[in-house]
């Protein structure tokens, strides 16, 4: 990072009215990576991951921009941060003034830590050792790094790694943190949750690390980019005495914004793909499928399912002769029964698009497609336009949480809506295209 960024980064802080580690204002005030990484929403998914000790005393090691102190000194009684930059220094001071729970230094200023946090760049032997002798009895140290080569330096530092822990795509800014359990005891959905490879670990040691990450506990993944903080969410894939479940729940309680909010909700988990998936691998079955799916919606509407605005085929699994449906969170007050049936047909229809289908006319747009799949369950294509000005109306809240002065951001979105239903399914077709599309609600809410 150049120092001029640095700079900005600290003006900014210096500037901003919210600097909470759910901060709309910082998540969206940065203007490229540099700038937006230590800002974002997910800068403290890793540690939010962990259960933190209760009433803690933290030593964290290279504050940098203050991403992961502002986190810290929310959930922990005492908070001493180590920043020898004096730039960056500034810029923690800034993010944590309304904290009283955080103070910075240059160097650690005392031992008795019940938890010590460490980027990879600082865990020197010499460090690690001083680190070690400031634990209390049952005190942890996690270690964020990009490369597992610091193991053997916390070895000989006294420090085994009690766990270790998958963040992808990485530790800065995670959406999955995972044991490396999950990809043996359920594969399709560690695929699902995570979106990549992992280029970033959490090392968890010392005295206490064990109960940092309970043993049931299989991952964590967050929805943080490109959410306004109100719609922000995480889920817990925990094991269970009858398999495993996916126990989702918002980061704040925080009150609908036009309607729209999201809410908890627990799935068990099934070794089954989603509608997408098999309309990938048998096309044939579209019509089958797509009148399943809406009658679905239909019966959890008369059972009163409040969540009915997530609903849709990439959140629907196939589980043999039974439709099961998943990730529900999204709600919205404004929308019934025929809005969730064209939305879910206008979202499947950019999936198939995405993925190259097969059973699409080579030649058609998205827009055909979607006015094609709609016929097979009774809608008009002309249904498309309202669905649209509804997903987009929709998209803004769910970026900006507010439905006012956004006008811009909602124009931009529309634009984008409107190049991809031009678009044709043949720019996309490829004779490898293969199932398993994303289907994160993230997909939808940040176009």
């Amino acid at each position: 990072m150049t120092s001029e960024t640095a700079r900005l980064l600290t003006t900014l802080l210096s500037l901003a009215e919210d600097t909470g580690s759910l901060s709309d204002e910082l998540h969206f005030a940065g203007w490229d990576a540099a700038e937006r990484v230590p800002l974002d929403h997910g800068a403290a998914n890793v540690l939010r991951a962990l259960v933190l000790p209760k009433a803690a005393k933290v030593l964290e090691v290279g504050a940098g921009f203050g991403g992961l102190t502002r986190y810290l000194g929310e959930v922990s009684a005492t908070v001493h941060a180590v920043e020898a930059d004096r730039v960056r220094a500034a810029a923690v001071r800034f993010r944590t003034r309304d904290l009283d729970t955080v103070s910075v230094h240059d160097r650690p200023p005392s031992a008795g830590y019940d938890l010590v946090v460490i980027q990879q760049p600082y865990a020197t032997r010499g460090l690690l050792e001083s680190v070690r002798e400031r634990l209390a009895p049952m005190g942890a140290v996690v270690v964020l790094t990009s490369s597992r080569g610091v193991t053997g330096t916390l070895a000989a530092a006294g420090l085994e790694v009690q766990r270790e822990l998958l963040c992808s795509p990485g530790h800065e800014v995670a959406r999955a943190v995972r044991s490396e359990r999950i990809d043996t005891e359920l594969p399709r959905l560690s695929a699902a949750i995570t979106g990549g490879p992992a280029n970033g670990l959490a090392l968890l040691c010392g005295p206490g690390a064990a109960a940092l990450w309970p043993a049931f506990r299989l991952a964590t993944y967050f929805n943080t980019a490109e959410r306004a903080a109100f719609a922000c969410t995480r889920a817990d894939v925990v094991r269970t005495g009858e398999g495993a479940e996916v126990r989702r729940v918002p980061l704040v309680l925080s009150p609908p914004v036009a309607g729209i909010s999201v809410g908890p909700c627990t799935d068990k988990v099934y070794d089954a793909p989603t509608m997408v998936e098999v309309l990938l691998d048998e096309p044939e079955r579209v019509a089958e499928l797509l009148t399943g799916w809406r009658d679905l919606v239909r019966a959890e509407a008369d059972r009163g399912v409040e969540a009915l605005w997530d609903l849709l085929p990439h959140n629907v699994l196939v589980d043999g002769p039974v439709l099961r449906p998943i990730d529900l969170e999204w709600r919205h007050a404004g929308a019934g029964v025929s809005e969730v049936i064209e939305r879910g047909v206008l979202v499947l229809a950019d999936k198939l698009t995405d993925a190259g289908w097969s059973a699409a006319a080579g030649d058609g747009s998205m827009r055909d497609l979607a006015g094609w799949l709609g016929v097979l369950i009774g809608l008009h294509p002309s249904f498309v336009d309202g669905a649209l000005e509804r997903e987009v109306a929709f998209s803004t809240i769910g970026s900006c949480g507010t439905a006012h002065g956004t006008d811009e951001v909602r124009a931009a979105i529309a634009g984008i809506w409107r190049k991809r239903l031009a678009r044709t399914v043949h720019e996309y077709r490829s004779p490898k295209v293969g199932a398993g599309v994303a289907a994160n609600e993230d997909e939808v809410a940040k176009r």
